[in-house]
């Protein structure tokens, strides 16, 4: 086990919030205990869904919180909270923090991978604004092949993906999406096994590490997920490792991102084709993110821990580690 320098600067995991309050917290506490692990004394910051904020049993704020901790791991998942403007004001990394996140709906991410070359699935997006004719949904019937996939544009917590292989079912989602005022993207489902694969900025000397991929087999007609058998392909040859991190490294430049991210893809042709790109992906350790860490023996904690490091040793000298014998 790695034993953290006592030198070394606080750290805060902040969990709870307005958004997935219950989701926020497992996943946070999941952080503390990776973080404590290998040393660290991580200070446990309380997010009520009123957005009051308590540590060790006592009130605190945000200021107090970014005055103490050199480093905060954000796992609460409101990407407007106000503590990530001052986080920004105040110098402060926020790790994993959906804050993090560039604004990109779902078409604008597969608009700038199809003018790279990239394949990704073909869609209409339908906009809450627009006028729903009959024969709007007829044409657009006509066009893919079922089952459809009908999912809100932008990300959300609250709504739902939902496979359709029917047409009134069809119309029906897309009228409920659009009373909703939600913007809603349309494409063809297609039945795969779905890899998924991390990749890390400035990790283990290398500019993006990627460790190894995982598989998620879904069940007929079901929306791949966490609840789904997931295997890491351990036993892969060479040649598909350097394959997987090649397409998963593009595709990161392409869409200019520089936090962690998670990468899936599907076979397609003699290739793979990009599906979805989580930009803040979740930490919970039975997500695809955090499988695919497993897979190569990394977790939360260390991750942090190299970031730390990392940026510290640009700025002074830093005391040796001791490691455990």
């Amino acid at each position: 086990m790695l034993h953290v320098s006592r030198s070394l600067p606080d750290i805060a995991v902040l969990r709870g919030g307005k958004e997935d309050f219950g989701v926020s917290l497992q996943e946070g506490q999941e952080v503390l205990k990776s973080l404590s692990q290998i040393g660290y004394k991580p200070l446990d910051v309380l997010v009520d869904k009123e957005g009051n904020w308590t540590t060790q049993g006592k009130p605190t704020d945000a200021h107090a919180v970014f005055t103490r901790a050199h480093t905060v791991v954000d796992a609460t998942r409101d990407a407007h909270a106000s503590h990530i403007k001052l986080a920004k004001k105040m110098g402060i990394t926020l790790f994993f923090s959906k804050g993090n996140d560039v604004h990109m709906d779902r078409e604008d991410m597969y608009r700038l991978l199809r003018m790279q070359g990239f394949k990704v699935p073909d869609t209409t997006v339908v906009r809450a604004k627009a006028s729903l004719e009959d024969s709007f949904f007829r044409n657009l019937w006509s066009t893919y092949h079922t089952p459809l996939m009908i999912r809100p544009l932008e990300r959300s917590s609250t709504e739902q993906s939902k496979l359709v292989t029917a047409f009134p079912d069809f119309e029906n989602t897309v009228r409920d999406f659009h009373s909703k005022g939600i913007d809603v993207h349309v494409l063809t489902y297609k039945k795969a096994p779905t890899s998924s694969i991390a990749v890390l900025p400035n990790f283990r000397g290398e500019e993006l590490y990627t460790p190894l991929w995982v598989e998620t087999f879904g069940s007929l007609n079901a929306i791949p997920n966490r609840s789904h058998p997931m295997r890491a392909h351990a036993n892969a040859p060479d040649y598909r490792k350097e394959q997987m991190k090649d397409i998963a490294t593009k595709v990161y430049k392409a869409l200019n991102l520089s936090s962690p991210a998670c990468i899936d893809v599907v076979p397609h042709g003699d290739g793979y084709m990009i599906v979805n790109v989580e930009r803040t992906p979740s930490i919970g350790k039975e997500g695809r993110f955090m499988q695919s860490l497993h897979s190569t023996g990394i977790d939360v904690g260390q991750y942090v821990h190299s970031q730390i490091q990392r940026e510290l040793e640009s700025v002074a000298p830093l005391q040796p580690y001791e490691y455990a014998r």
